[in-house]
């Protein structure tokens, strides 16, 4: 295990959280740990709104045809839901429909044909995409039908490298990367729609736009936006403070083994990392494996909790109901499952291609997807960080299209020593027709010809030694040290400060004796050690459990999180160990 130093910060247990805050980007402490709504920007300031929500209420106040398209993700969804939600609160009657995508796409594209065929609404709504869908915009347009777009991605680009700007006469678009005077850039476009929602407020002289701030909050966790921004951290924590959307609230509530007495009405303690690790994930997994009704009932689920559905509760009969957000609490945990096994399959599949043709003997190993080994396009991703995960490598999972470009996901560990931002490595290469997302996490095109050079390329850039992990750590302590159990309080209190582009604070912690042990659960299979007044704690590991049963006269090192534990009113400092290392002499690998 190796691991590092990020810098060299103060052990005063008064000042170290907020010394780690400043140090990842947070200016305004106070501002930051006790957001208000000052902490917001004037919507006005987005350009197009005062039109587009012109726009919106002269078809609701005329009770005109209304679709909404929604994008296949958590953000697709919770924007799509805030609006729906506001403008039936204001106008119940009013004439909605929704689609849905049959898989991962986004905006119009694979809409129009079918929107051209029914010819039936007087406005489209496309919220979290469709900015730069320029000959659709047209299309909608030439039948007589307005379309309105809030979206929050940046820019794109034709083959010639210019900008794609929409002309269409009856097309208004609200877009926080393409409003040069609104400087928060990392709203995502759940939060676009919240503050859509305020400028409805004023023209409609109300204020009900944060009754859905929970759902924003949603939108803003799953999709990863960076809530160092002051509105952005605000829209997240008045979120999680003031959850009222019933889907939302049965999703909480059915993590009750996980998020515990977080899980329970007010939800106090519930942080942004809780929801990204908890409730995101089931609700992506459903958009990944589900069918095309389960994806619709999701909508449902947050517009229309208490709508009936049909049942699909083991042994129901035909004609059976449950409600929706029930309903899909428990889809969601199925399909989370189901897509584990997928991905488990799909891994058996990939690993032998890449054994059998040496791919991971190159320094970035590149598969190539083929329509005939059934892995779904929605699971790229997560099967490309399986192959980082095994071979320590970074990887691109790809398909090839008509045109001869290989498209597809990018994935990287972040803590490999020389490649900490693949996104931009492969930017700085030259060889991609675009890179986009996440520093580790997003999606590339390449052209056939140019793979082999870019490979070659990597050979020739990096070292295989350059991709070890090594942990970057904000401190290393001594576990005979009497001062760390303060220091781990104070570091464990701030567990709502992190996540979205604030990294948790990690710790390492050596020469842990391993006289007072206990193995734990049901099976036996955790383990807890005590040592110093402090609990290091490893869950579901047995090949662990074993290990500190058999070598009682090593010491150990954990690398891992400070947690605060209550039980029986008794308050404890605990560690969660995300890995460890067994040693029998002092040999210590980090450096400085």
């Amino acid at each position: 295990m190796q691991y590092k130093l990020r810098k060299l910060y103060t052990k005063n247990p008064e000042s170290a959280l907020r010394a780690i805050l400043i140090d990842r980007g947070v200016h305004d402490i106070d501002a930051f740990i006790m957001p208000s709504k000052d902490c917001e920007l004037n919507p006005y300031d987005l350009e197009n709104i005062d039109a587009g929500a012109d726009m919106l209420l002269e078809h609701l106040q005329k009770n005109h045809r209304i679709l909404w398209i929604l994008d296949c993700d958590v953000d697709g969804v919770t924007s799509g839901s805030i609006l729906w939600l506001y403008c039936k609160r204001i106008y119940p009657d009013a004439q909605f429909e929704f689609r849905v995508h049959d898989h991962k796409q986004h905006g119009l594209e694979d809409m129009i044909d079918w929107v051209e065929d029914k010819n039936k609404w007087d406005l489209i709504i496309v919220t979290d995409a469709g900015s730069y869908d320029v000959e659709e915009h047209h299309r909608i347009n030439e039948l007589g039908m307005d379309c309105l777009i809030i979206d929050h991605h940046d820019l794109s680009y034709d083959e010639n490298g210019n900008p794609i700007v929409s002309d269409a006469p009856r097309t208004i678009i609200i877009n926080n990367q393409l409003s040069p005077n609104y400087a928060n850039k990392s709203l995502c476009g759940a939060g676009m729609v919240y503050k859509f929602c305020e400028v409805l407020d004023k023209k409609l002289d109300i204020s009900i736009a944060h009754e859905y701030i929970d759902l924003a909050a949603l939108g803003e966790i799953a999709d990863v936006m960076d809530r160092r921004f002051s509105e952005t951290n605000y829209i997240m924590l008045e979120g999680l403070k003031h959850i009222k959307n019933k889907g939302f609230k049965t999703l909480i509530e059915s993590q009750q083994y996980s998020l515990k007495e977080k899980a329970f009405y007010p939800y106090n303690g519930l942080t942004p990392i809780d929801v990204a690790f908890y409730i995101a994930p089931l609700i992506n997994a459903l958009i990944r494996v589900g069918t095309l009704e389960e994806k619709r009932e999701l909508f449902y689920c947050f517009v229309e909790p208490d709508r009936e559905v049909p049942s699909t509760k083991r042994g129901a009969k035909e004609g059976d109901t449950e409600l929706a957000a029930p309903h899909i609490a428990r889809v969601g945990a199925n399909a989370k499952s189901r897509q584990n096994s997928i991905k488990t399959k799909a891994m058996d599949l990939i690993d032998f291609r890449i054994q059998k043709e040496a791919l991971d003997q190159n320094n970035i190993i590149i598969v190539e997807v083929e329509e005939s080994d059934g892995i779904p396009q929605e699971l790229t991703g997560l099967v490309a960080m399986a192959v980082v995960s095994k071979y320590n490598k970074p990887c691109l999972m790809v398909r090839r299209n008509k045109q001869n470009v290989l498209q597809g996901s990018l994935r990287n560990n972040g803590n490999f020593s020389a490649l900490p931002n693949l996104k931009q490595c492969l930017t700085d290469s030259g060889f991609f027709d675009y890179v986009a997302g996440h520093d580790n996490a997003g999606g590339v095109g390449i052209q056939g010809k140019k793979v082999d050079s870019f490979v070659k390329w990597m050979n020739e850039k990096f070292k295989p030694q350059d991709f070890e992990n090594c942990y970057l750590v904000d401190y290393i302590l001594d576990a005979n040290d009497y001062d760390n159990k303060e220091l781990l309080f104070a570091l464990a209190y701030g567990p709502e400060y992190f996540g979205n582009h604030i990294d948790e604070i990690k710790i390492v912690i050596e020469n842990i004796q391993l006289a007072q042990v206990m193995p734990m659960g049901t099976n036996k299979d955790s383990m807890k050690i005590t040592y110093n007044g402090i609990d290091y704690v490893r869950f579901k590991d047995p090949e662990f459990v074993k290990k500190i049963m058999e070598n009682r006269a090593a010491t150990l090192t954990v690398y891992g999180r400070a947690n605060i534990n209550v039980f029986n009113n008794r308050t404890s400092i605990q560690v969660f160990c995300d890995d460890y290392e067994l040693k029998n002499d002092d040999d210590h690998k980090y450096d400085f």
